[in-house]
């Protein structure tokens, strides 16, 4: 039986599936447990650790009001699973190399300058309605018009950090692809800027924060109407970031294995949204979480090297109907590097079959899979949030 811990510490309860949590995470749980709006209590998913403000694998469920940091700077960033008809038998060596050169080249990927789109790109994209997901030019708010090169830029971008292209294997032997991304500087750029607008109000109201990092809004007030369509915007972008990539991996099978493939899944774990529970109306947010309603289909990658998993919600309503997004860091990008080295990490990545293809391998070291929890201790912790249905095994990787 999962043994979910329960605590509070001069706030709201605070209640956690977490895997071996660190202390820092901890304290951030407390901090948010102290803002004044909190309907019922904080949920710390399995993968929970430190992040801005909320811990990353956090939820908080608000009376009317809106913290950007509990959100976070990647707003809407998720993860969409591509289903394909090759199998292990269509597979070699050259094959995959092969196959995620395609995808490598394709795809832009990395931070700064080098991860960006040199080229020209179509305003039409925005006026005309000629994407599924992101509004028209007239729905973006002044914020989002001042980072529209950002967004031209970068739509169809992996981005760096934790963000993934990757092969993956069922044990049926079938063969699927996994892409993680989200809103790139688009949703950063919001988030900075209404964390400063939210830190100048609190300021002005003499509002007692337990944390610069949870400044917030009103969700009726002028800024959080603003902050709220620009998430909107920021979510929609991501998703069609997801799609544009998703469109290139399917064309790459096309190519190198003459096979079909098709999106069939997207998920994204960086939101809120307006909800029912435990009999309230509020605004769930959502950071480095997932919605996970009963039946509802949740995709949680491991690790470069490790498994990932398709599961189902089980519609908890302690967790406010959540799970986790990942396996979560288990070491800070410097003590990973502390921690391993470039020829441990492909010793490892060898020795499970993975193919790593990125343009710095030295650069990827700190996602390691030392630098990650467990991915079985954090699937074992959840077995009251969700129904594994499908582990899928990595047989190669894109990084930025």
């Amino acid at each position: 039986m999962i043994k979910v811990e329960v605590f509070r510490e001069g706030g709201s309860l605070i209640k956690s599936w977490a895997v071996n949590p660190e202390q820092g995470a901890k304290d951030q749980a407390i901090n948010l447990s102290k803002l004044p709006f909190v309907i019922s209590h904080v949920a710390l998913m399995p993968d929970a650790h430190q992040g801005y403000g909320m811990p990353i694998g956090g939820v908080l469920f608000a009376d009317n009001a809106v913290v950007p940091y509990a959100i976070g700077v990647d707003i809407g960033c998720g993860v969409q699973l591509i289903e394909t008809s090759v199998t292990v038998d269509d597979l070699t060596p050259e094959k995959v190399k092969k196959f995620l050169d395609q995808v490598s080249r394709d795809i832009p990927t990395g931070n700064g300058a080098h991860g960006e789109h040199t080229g020209s790109f179509d305003k039409g994209f925005w006026e005309s309605g000629a994407t599924k997901t992101v509004p028209l030019l007239e729905g973006l708010t002044d914020r989002v018009i001042a980072i529209l090169d950002y967004a031209e830029k970068q739509l169809g971008t992996l981005g760096g950090g934790n963000h993934f292209l990757e092969l993956q294997r069922s044990n049926d032997g079938r063969i699927w692809f996994m892409l993680h991304s989200g809103s790139r500087s688009v949703g950063k750029k919001i988030c900075d800027y209404w964390h400063k607008e939210a830190l100048k109000l609190n300021i002005r109201w003499n509002s007692t924060l337990p944390h610069k990092e949870l400044a917030y809004v009103p969700f009726d007030s002028p800024e959080g109407q603003g902050y709220w369509t620009d998430m909107q915007i920021a979510l929609a972008w991501a998703e069609e970031n997801r799609l544009r990539m998703a469109e290139k991996v399917i064309d790459a099978f096309g190519l190198i294995f003459k096979a079909d493939a098709n999106a069939i899944i997207d998920v994204h774990h960086n939101y809120a949204t307006w909800e029912h529970h435990l009999g309230r109306n509020g605004i769930v947010h959502r950071k480095g979480a997932v919605r996970a309603n009963v039946g509802e289909q949740v995709l949680i990658p491991g690790s470069m090297g490790t498994s990932s998993w398709l599961a189902e919600g089980l519609g908890n309503p302690q967790s406010f109907n959540t799970c986790q997004h990942g396996a979560g860091r288990a070491r800070s990008r410097g003590d990973t590097r502390r921690s391993t080295s470039l020829e441990e990490m492909d010793a490892q990545l060898e020795s499970v079959g993975v193919t790593l293809v990125t343009n710095d391998r030295g650069a990827v070291i700190d996602e390691s899979a030392i630098a990650y929890k467990d991915i079985d201790e954090v699937m074992a912790a959840s077995t009251d949030l969700i129904k594994p249905v499908m582990q899928l095994w990595p047989v190669g990787v894109v990084k930025g």
